[in-house]
């Protein structure tokens, strides 16, 4: 899971533009828990908005810990919602059956119908 995450967390915090980027809290490279809740954001939404049905439990109980133990209520919200903002830039890019496939194929470990 880290090796999955940390790839995509990359790609969600670091690598987007100026306007789009989450700046870590290091100002350097994104911890673990910063790609973890940013995914978490993302399939969230996504689950709400493409119907998903099977979501990891897993996912969402290492997220919660990472709230308490790194991140914090405040920071970690918005790094949530850094996530889910992602879901939606993506839509607008690729639209949203595009985008919901995607996250199958990139996700099946995490969310499903």
């Amino acid at each position: 899971m880290k090796k999955l995450l940390l790839g995509l967390g990359l790609g969600l915090i670091c690598c987007l533009s100026q306007t789009n980027a989450l700046q870590p809290k290091n100002g350097e490279k994104p911890t673990y828990c910063e790609q973890l809740v940013s995914v978490h954001g993302l399939l969230t939404r996504a689950q709400v908005e493409c119907g998903f049905n099977k979501y990891n439990d897993q996912l969402i109980s290492d997220s919660a810990k990472c709230f308490k133990h790194e991140l914090g209520d405040d920071y970690g919200k918005d790094v949530l919602v850094f996530g889910m903002k992602e879901f939606d830039r993506n839509v607008k890019e690729k639209g949203k059956t595009a985008t919901c496939k995607s996250l199958l194929k990139e996700f099946p470990e995490y969310v499903g119908k």
